[in-house]
């Protein structure tokens, strides 16, 4: 949810407004004493903390109204309609999917209670929600990158095994999350919030899982995918609506790697560009939630459309047979017909 909570020495700041910017920020150009440490704790005045408050209860809500139905829609489908997704990856591979989308829908309530009106349900299931939130995304990142490269290893896994395969990457992701799980705790007085904490290594390999699923697979995936191409091999990627999820959650592990980066001291920055970084990191996780809803859809519409595309032809028309004696006489010719004997 961007940088809007931020947890510094075990205690819970939010938004620093009410310190003064023009106070605690002077001329240092001219000042020799002043060093980047006093910069870096000097919170900087950033408009996203507003801005996400404002919104974020809404967005949550909408989009896990719409997500919820588009999920059910794509399920009722595939359960009615055997044909309508009959090309790789193949309905067990999406039926995974919209289980994974549908989890992380599901999750979307609590948060947006949460930020609304505190988290009261404790911390245990904070813990859990940060899983089932992680384990979801990941599992629906490691499925899509299998699915793209069913072609290669499904010469090697036999059919009946291929549920082997989806269990390796259910609990690949599950171990993926928990890093995120035992980041994740209440804090805050009087309102609880459900939130990450700023542990080193934890939060490292928290971001280290979120970079490889969201950045890594992805750029893997374009890098075979072109190599293959331009190689012209037998083997090749099957890169189709399903990529949709990488395409929106990419800007998010782009700004995961930047607030990492300036959490690290690896990257001076600016307070200008701090307050960018918080609007790109809170906008982009936005933008990857739309996920739950955009995808069952574009899968919907991408089925029916197949569908419509290769249904069975009409059956061609029978020529009529020519009975001797027998004929159709036609209008034109008739009223010529008619118009002659009267003439005689």
């Amino acid at each position: 949810m961007g940088n809007c909570i931020i947890i510094v020495s075990s205690h819970l700041e939010l938004n620093m407004s009410s310190y003064s910017f023009e106070d605690m920020m002077v001329n240092y150009s001219y000042d020799s004493e002043l060093t980047y440490d006093t910069l870096a704790s000097a919170p900087c005045h950033s408009g996203y903390c507003s801005f996400f408050r404002s919104y974020a209860f809404n967005f949550l809500a909408v989009v896990c109204a719409l997500g919820l139905l588009s999920n059910l829609a794509l399920v009722v489908a595939l359960a009615n309609c055997q044909s309508l997704w009959s090309w790789p990856p193949g309905r067990a591979s999406l039926f995974q999917l919209t289980l994974g989308s549908t989890i992380f829908t599901a999750t979307l309530p609590f948060f947006a209670a949460g930020i609304s009106q505190g988290w009261v349900v404790g911390d245990g299931l904070c813990k859990v929600a940060y899983m089932l939130w992680h384990g979801s995304l990941f599992a629906e990142g490691l499925l899509v990158a299998a699915g793209a490269c069913s072609a290669m290893w499904g010469k090697w896994v036999p059919s009946r095994h291929h549920w082997c395969m989806a269990v390796a990457l259910w609990v690949a992701a599950v171990l993926l999350a928990v890093p995120a799980a035992l980041l994740s705790g209440t804090e805050g007085h009087p309102q609880l919030l459900c939130i990450m904490r700023d542990s080193a290594w934890w939060h490292l390999a928290h971001v280290t899982s979120c970079l490889a699923v969201f950045m890594l697979l992805p750029a893997a995936l374009g890098v075979a995918k072109a190599m293959l191409t331009w190689r012209r091999s037998g083997w090749h990627l099957r890169v189709g609506v399903t990529c949709l999820f990488f395409l929106l959650w990419v800007p998010y592990g782009t700004a995961l790697l930047l607030d990492l980066l300036v959490r690290r001291q690896l990257l001076y920055t600016s307070c200008h560009f701090q307050e960018f970084l918080d609007f790109f990191l809170g906008l982009s996780e936005g933008l990857g939630i739309l996920h739950c809803c955009l995808g069952p859809l574009l899968l919907l519409g991408a089925g029916l459309y197949h569908q419509r595309m290769h249904a069975d032809p009409p059956p061609p028309r029978v020529p009529a047979q020519h009975v001797p004696g027998l004929s159709i006489a036609d209008p034109k010719c008739s009223k010529n017909t008619s118009q002659a004997h009267q003439k005689s």
